[in-house]
């Protein structure tokens, strides 16, 4: 969104006083601009982030929420109220209509999660790591897994604690055959199934999905539910239905198709077209289906070099259908996307 040349990035520092001169140019900034956007966690702004923005009342105010969990989003729609968000941009569906039902004075906009594709794209390696989990794990299902890649002498590798760099983790994500993904727990989440970034992150990789999926339905209105190996939470069925999805030749075609479909529909980038397109020219957030999407990706596919298509008997050959189905950035720390240590068994 920065390369747009009506917007500008706005870091407001710490308020103290040996950096007085940086709050006066801050103000300068900010009494510029019409709109002012920032990513807020949960409730509230940080404070420089709200001192900066005191600085011009008058401007059309909008944030994006990170982590609008269940037991926050009474205080995040108070906040859409007291601050004049317009709009206030909702990454989980559930959160969204929840806040629609009981602020319906506030105005909300659903915009899901997206992957980091400068860091999540397919590279030239060779699928080394059978299984990659990226971050917090459920022990059940990593247990699981343990124990199918330890009997079959097949490289798992999972991380944790910050240990790796967002272009290592890119590497190692886009090496495994297998991604795995799990909704946040209840107690985390306070009882919504959001789809998560780690969907977007590992398909935006080239790797198959492999995991649970969220209660929402987000990922069905959003991806492909055939680019994802489904097996049971606590990892019970595991080991058959990794054996069965293995032997489906479609699988890689399947992936190729599900990584373009992120890339162009599900990037950061796409969601910072979307955020502007939405405050400066008021457009709706539009999210493909995945079959209308995959359809068009097909019908882009080029075709095999002298290929010729025939009649037979006058008939025309049948072809698919689709299916039917001035701005100022807060400099507010951006949602978790990287996730950490990595071990191997």
């Amino acid at each position: 969104m920065s390369e747009r040349a009506n917007v500008r990035t706005i870091r407001p520092p710490a308020f103290v006083r040996h950096r007085f001169r940086e709050w006066l140019a801050v103000r300068s900034q900010v009494s510029e601009c019409d709109t002012l956007l920032w990513m807020q966690k949960s409730t509230r702004p940080s404070p420089p982030i709200h001192l900066a923005a005191l600085s011009k009342p008058s401007a059309r105010r909008s944030a994006f929420v990170i982590d609008p969990w269940k037991y926050s989003v009474s205080r995040v729609g108070y906040s859409s109220l007291i601050h004049r968000f317009d709009p206030c941009f909702i990454p989980y569906s559930e959160a969204f209509l929840d806040l629609k039902r009981a602020f319906s004075s506030a105005r909300f906009s659903y915009m899901p999660y997206a992957a980091d594709t400068s860091t999540f794209f397919p590279r030239s390696e060779d699928k080394s790591i059978f299984a990659f989990w990226m971050g917090r794990r459920d022990e059940p299902l990593h247990r699981a897994l343990l124990r199918y890649c330890s009997e079959r002498n097949l490289e798992y590798v999972y991380s944790n604690e910050g240990r790796y760099s967002r272009d290592s983790l890119g590497c190692l994500a886009s090496s495994a055959r297998y991604f795995v993904v799990t909704p946040p727990q209840p107690e985390r989440s306070g009882g919504y199934s959001p789809i998560v970034m780690r969907y977007f992150e590992g398909l935006a990789a080239g790797a198959r999905l492999l995991g649970v999926l969220p209660k929402s339905g987000e990922y069905e209105r959003m991806l492909p539910l055939n680019a994802i190996c489904q097996v049971a939470p606590d990892g019970s069925d595991l080991a058959q239905r990794l054996d069965e999805d293995r032997e489906n030749s479609e699988n890689q075609t399947i992936v190729k198709l599900a990584c373009a479909l992120v890339h162009r529909h599900h990037s950061l980038r796409r969601r910072a077209e979307q955020i502007y397109d939405r405050l400066e020219r008021n457009v709706e957030i539009d999210i493909p289906l995945p079959d209308v999407a995959l359809s068009e990706l097909v019908q882009e596919q080029p075709r095999p070099a002298g290929r010729r298509v025939s009649w037979v008997d006058g008939s025309r050959p049948s072809t698919p259908t689709a299916a039917r189905g001035r701005v100022a950035a807060g400099g507010a720390a951006r949602p978790e996307q990287a996730a950490r240590e990595a071990r191997s068994p």
